[in-house]
């Protein structure tokens, strides 16, 4: 009963360590979450500092169109520019609303990366508690095994300890009382139908021969007694052993 305790207290302060671990674990999962809000919040700001950059981008290229307008209407028509200079005026504009999307593009690449980095170690962790609440399991199998084969063991030692103890004695008592009961019958019987005086020395010599108290004293020097006395000296030794183990 005594490692039966020890064992179940072992087991309890597993199963809190475990518990304890499991919280820890909760909360490692709600700092991760706020991180990703945070995260997420950060690059909605980028988007929104890049959307304003881009409005005010286009603010200046309509001023700037403005601006040429008024110039071409007010100042005559200069002679007509070379190709690559019409092109690189074309392709202005456009280079100047990709500028901020280059600029901002290392950050993004690292916020990716953090992101990606934060998924992994939600999976790990996820990983982690499955295997928790497996060792748990595993944990409670092998109580519920240790408590089958204690009682299994408990109940099948009693019982045949002490089936076998009931026989045995039951037969050696039944033994004693029929060799008992014989030899009185027999010296009863020898006395109450010899009459005659020659007769009579018969019966004495029957009654010593074949008295109850004769009778006891073959009895205690037989094995038989030797065999009871042994076996119920053994049962009691063994009942007040396992009562102090128990």
């Amino acid at each position: 009963m005594l490692l039966l305790l020890l064992l179940l207290l072992l087991l309890l302060l597993l199963l809190l360590l475990l518990l304890l671990l499991l919280l820890l674990l909760l909360l490692l999962l709600l700092l991760l979450l706020l991180l990703l809000l945070l995260l997420l919040l950060l690059l909605l700001l980028l988007l929104l500092l890049i959307l304003l950059l881009l409005l005010l981008l286009l603010i200046l290229l309509l001023l700037v169109l403005l601006l040429l307008l008024v110039l071409l209407l007010l100042v005559p028509p200069p002679p007509p520019p070379p190709r690559l200079l019409l092109l690189l005026l074309l392709l202005l504009p456009l280079l100047l609303l990709l500028l901020p999307l280059l600029l901002q593009l290392p950050l993004l690449l690292l916020l990716l990366l953090l992101l990606l980095l934060l998924l992994l170690l939600l999976l790990l962790l996820l990983l982690l508690l499955l295997l928790l609440l497996l060792l748990l399991l595993l944990l409670l199998l092998l109580l519920l095994l240790l408590l089958l084969y204690y009682y299994y063991y408990y109940y099948y030692y009693y019982y045949y300890y002490y089936y076998t103890t009931i026989t045995t004695t039951t037969y050696y008592y039944y033994y004693y009382y029929y060799y008992y009961y014989y030899y009185y019958y027999y010296t009863t019987t020898t006395t109450t139908t010899i009459h005659s005086d020659k007769k009579r020395i018969h019966t004495m010599v029957a009654i010593t021969t074949y008295s109850p108290y004769r009778g006891h004293a073959c009895f205690t020097n037989s094995p038989c007694f030797y065999g009871i006395l042994t076996t119920t000296v053994h049962v009691y030794l063994r009942h007040i052993f396992l009562g102090h183990l128990s």
